[in-house]
């Protein structure tokens, strides 16, 4: 176990500062000065911990340091590893040492300065350029795995440099698809590419790397590895996965800049105790369909729905189209007000709506991770031309809303007609 604390400005150390223990996987970070380091983990490996810690002993350094926190939206920043160093700043007594301005913060005896930063703003504009951010030292990638493209994270890694000298850019994520840019890019064969050795470290951790973790509830993870094998792989050691074998979807695009001409539809799937209840935006276009995840959980009742779509600036003005077979909530929620109408099933309307989605051009917020769940997980049953009942929820929202598309025209049933309009 390694560990660093914050010596006094005459360089003895004071016996009672704050002392931090960081895992031996996460010592290059702290020892190694490589230019990229690439942390992944699965549940409980402490990389959000420790790459906070790291960023915090940074910011007090004498050596000059400006560490720049980024994620793929300016939405989610604050939702990022920026909130793990303001709980540390908190709990190793460092708040009095710093200032804050504005989201900057700024330790007051080095002038080490922690910055925030979004590869695109919330008018879409690409920022990969960093314009605005003198001579950064260290940019720390969060959910790294948002960035759609190699090609914005190239555009991103030509612009960061620094007339201070080396520079670091650290990347955490959870490992998806191999089909993901990442994988394709730095790793071969489940594991590190070798040739990008002299100039990159990774390091992989999950619960069993880390001993500050409850022995109760590793063995509740252990477990899984017997109950569901695949759970385990992926969600508890988080493991690079294979496509589902017989996946019913492929080549959607992590992306979210809808066409301002494109038609707008919230689709919506009712669950409770079992299943989660699946709210989308949806908005499509000739043959492009763009998919943003705006709820998605278990146990929301009609007036939880109702506030979430308030929350979200769901008005009466947009339309709704919930799943027929719930007419009671529907109206429970009409009676709220809002404009919802139930979807047309035809015959075999599942495959057909499957067929729909298939045959457009898809496109994906990049954080809207439930939908990007189902995608990798929803397939064919094995020798039958039908999909599982599972891993379909967000995906059944998305064919009701695509119900509301027929020859360019409506196809939403009128109240008391029951008439297309």
């Amino acid at each position: 176990m390694n560990y660093w604390r914050f010596m006094q400005e005459d360089g003895t150390i004071n016996p009672e500062a704050p002392v931090f223990q960081f895992l031996d996987a996460y010592a290059p970070l702290f020892y190694y000065h490589h230019r990229y380091f690439l942390i992944s983990g699965g549940r409980a490996g402490g990389k959000t911990y420790n790459v906070s810690a790291y960023c915090i002993m940074k910011l007090f350094q004498h050596e000059y340091s400006r560490i720049v926190i980024s994620r793929y939206t300016q939405k989610s920043i604050k939702s990022s590893i920026y909130r793990d160093i303001l709980d540390l700043l908190e709990k190793f007594g460092l708040k009095d040492y710093v200032r804050f301005e504005g989201e900057d913060i700024v330790c007051i005896a080095t002038g080490n300065r922690l910055m925030t930063h979004s590869f695109k703003l919330a008018d879409k504009s690409n920022t990969a350029k960093s314009k605005g951010i003198a001579n950064p030292t260290i940019l720390v990638i969060d959910e790294a795995t948002e960035i759609p493209s190699e090609e914005e994270f190239i555009k991103l890694n030509d612009s960061f440099r620094s007339a201070e000298g080396h520079t670091q850019i650290v990347l955490l994520f959870n490992p998806e698809s191999k089909q993901h840019w990442i994988y394709r890019r730095w790793y071969l064969n489940g594991r590190p590419n070798s040739k990008w050795f002299d100039d990159h470290v990774y390091s992989h951790t999950a619960h069993r790397d880390n001993p500050y973790i409850d022995p109760l509830k590793v063995r509740e993870w252990e477990r899984m590895r017997e109950i569901d094998p695949k759970y385990y792989e992926k969600h508890i050691e988080g493991m690079w996965q294979d496509a589902a074998e017989g996946r019913i979807f492929d080549n959607w695009k992590s992306e979210w800049n809808p066409d301002p001409e494109a038609t707008r539809i919230i689709g919506l799937d009712f669950g409770f105790s079992n299943d989660p209840t699946a709210i989308v935006d949806v908005r499509f276009r000739n043959n492009r369909l763009w998919v943003q995840q705006i709820f998605y959980g278990k146990s929301a009742t009609n007036q939880d729905i109702s506030e979430v779509l308030r929350n979200n600036g769901i008005s009466r003005s947009d339309i709704i189209v919930a799943d027929s077979a719930e007419p009671k909530s529907i109206e429970e929620i009409r009676r709220a007000g809002f404009t919802i109408r139930p979807a047309i099933k035809g015959p075999d309307s599942v495959r057909n709506g499957i067929s729909k989605i298939m045959a457009k051009e898809v496109y994906v917020h990049p954080e809207s991770k439930d939908v990007w769940e189902e995608y990798e997980n929803y397939r064919w049953v094995s020798g039958v031309n039908k999909p599982i009942d599972a891993w379909n929820h967000a995906i059944d929202a998305i064919r009701y809303a695509l119900t509301a598309e027929t020859s360019g025209k409506y196809a939403v049933m009128g109240k008391t007609t029951g008439r297309y309009f």
